[in-house]
Order: structure tokens, then sequence, then C-alpha cells
């Protein structure tokens, strides 16, 4: 590739990228924050989970949630991800199967009004579809960060929100910036906990 045709494609990538972003549905995202903030608010735990590079975006929503949002004096946000506990998982896929390595661990830890956020751009990850039915039968709550259609995941979800790329890269790229959307939204909510005369 030389430099023009270099040029052409970053250009091409930050313009779909761009267009992506400003085909986000906002009151998707905010019936996901309503969601987790009202299971913050009530003392659940949000748990969390995805494949691949979701499984990266899994664990880095779960450090900022947990982490990120704290402020003395307030009860911190519980947060977990499913995607981090390799002995788990492993154990999970090699004696049941690997579609059973989220909802195996759920099984033992979900609560009702728990919130239970996926992530998967096909919307048709086996493992996330079961993890959304663990909810389910444990009358907890499901958030769905998807692809451009949604996938199966789509009707299994009590909140969604679509990441309208043309890539799986994009619609990844997408993912992780609505991830720091909901922590920075969840930093405010425990700030006006901690001080509600500090925070508009």
């Amino acid at each position: 590739m030389n430099g023009d045709d270099t040029h052409r494609e970053i250009e091409r990538y930050l313009g779909e990228v761009t267009a992506a972003v400003a085909a986000l549905s906002v009151p998707g995202l905010e019936r996901v924050f309503r969601l987790v903030e009202d299971a913050y608010r009530s003392g659940r735990t949000i748990f969390v989970c995805g494949n691949g590079g979701s499984a990266s975006t899994a664990s880095h929503l779960v450090v900022d949630l947990a982490k990120n949002t704290r402020r003395s004096g307030v009860v911190p946000v519980r947060a977990l991800s499913l995607a981090d506990h390799m002995a788990g998982l492993t154990a999970w896929a090699n004696d049941v199967d690997y579609s059973a390595v989220f909802s195996g661990q759920l099984q033992g830890l979900v609560g009702p009004r728990d919130v239970v956020v996926g992530f998967t751009t096909s919307g048709n990850s086996e493992n996330i579809l079961q993890a959304f039915r663990a909810a389910r039968d444990a009358d907890a709550i499901t958030v769905a960060f998807l692809g451009a259609d949604g996938g199966k995941a789509r009707e299994l979800a009590d909140a969604y929100v679509l990441a309208p790329g043309s890539t799986i890269e994009q619609q990844e790229d997408l993912h992780l910036m609505l991830a720091h959307l909901l922590t920075r939204h969840m930093r405010c909510v425990v700030a006006r906990i901690a001080d509600p005369a500090a925070v508009p």
C-alpha cells in the first residue's frame, strides 16, 4: 500500500466511524444507563461478558465501573467480569461446553435485579445467549452492546445498543466508547450521592 492508498484508507475508516457514531441510538443508551444506575442504587451486581476483543471490552468496563467511579464514603459499584476467571472458563468449556462458560458461572452468582451485560458484535454468540437466558431465569436484567443488526441477543435483552459500524473493528471501537460513556454516567451518579450540592 503506497502513501496515497494509506491516506485514503485512514480517511475512509475515520469517516465511517464518524458516521456510525452519529447513527447511535441515544434513547437506547439512556435506557442502558437507567438500568445500570437502578441496579447500583439497589445494591445489585453488574456482571459483564464477551468473547475475544469483546472480552477485553468487558474487562475494561468492569475495571472502570469498579475503580474509576469510587468516592469516599459511598458504596462502590459492584461489577464483575465473567471473562476473567480463567480456571472457571476452562473448567466449564472442558467439562460441559464452551457455550456454558458464562451461564455456568452466573447460575451460582446472579440474583434478581442484578444486571448481566453482554458485548457481542454478531449478537449470536451462544455463550452470551445462554448467559442472558440464565439471567432471565434468575429475574436479572439483560443489557446488550451489539453489532449492526443485533442478532438473536437483541430478542433476549431488556435494553440494547446497536453499533452500526460496517466492520467488526468499527463496532468494537463503538463498544469501547459506549463503555466509557456508561462509566462517566455512573461516576456522576456516585458523585451526586457523595455530595448532592457539588454536581449539577
